[in-house]
């Protein structure tokens, strides 16, 4: 077996959209953008928006929420408070004696 790629690529979309049934103006029009610019999404022409997947996945009936409950758990695990902790920059380093940044 291959490598599996974990990013979603262009043809994903073409497929997500075929196996639900629906033509290029349809999701173009569920997405909000013109047809055109859609079908650039599906040939890899144009990036996405993110904000988009959800759409296309709610069109396809494509399910995020076990996605949507496992990231709702790593919020209980771990607070936003816990995250951002400040980091040392190369700046902020100690160097050696005598060399300069």
């Amino acid at each position: 077996m291959g490598k599996f790629d974990k990013r979603f690529t262009a043809d994903d979309l073409r497929r997500m959209r075929k196996v639900a049934g629906k033509t290029t103006l349809e999701m173009a029009k569920l997405v909000g953008v013109e047809r055109g610019t859609y079908e650039n999404y599906e040939k890899g022409v144009s990036k996405f928006p993110y904000e988009y997947f959800e759409v296309w996945c709610d069109a396809c009936g494509i399910n995020l929420n076990p996605l949507r409950e496992q990231i709702l758990a790593l919020r209980d695990k771990i607070d936003d408070a816990k995250l951002w902790r400040k980091s040392p920059t190369p700046r902020d380093k100690p160097t050696k004696e005598g060399s300069r940044k």
